[in-house]
């Protein structure tokens, strides 16, 4: 693989990045950041895009759910058991 500044196709690359900043620059101000900041994860390390995958999983809202939906599961089994013993 070769570095743009090393390809021949530099020009292209070049004039369809101005073309993409001619429209970026008719849109609205919170979509074109967006576009570039997507833009950026993609030259970004593979190690730093695994960082801003991850960051999500770092909030607590993310392990409440899950372990909230297991208590559920498990207090329903125990009711279960329960009322079949109290029935018997």
């Amino acid at each position: 693989m070769v570095l743009l500044k090393q390809s021949p196709d530099k020009e292209k690359v070049k004039e369809q990045y101005n073309q993409l900043w001619e429209s970026l620059l008719n849109i609205d101000e919170k979509h074109a950041t967006k576009i570039i900041n997507k833009a950026n994860e993609g030259v970004l390390p593979k190690k730093e895009r695994l960082k801003i995958i991850a960051h999500p999983l770092k909030t607590h809202l993310i392990w409440i759910v899950p372990l909230s939906a297991l208590a559920v599961a498990i207090l329903i089994y125990v009711i279960f058991i329960w009322v079949a013993l109290f029935v018997e």
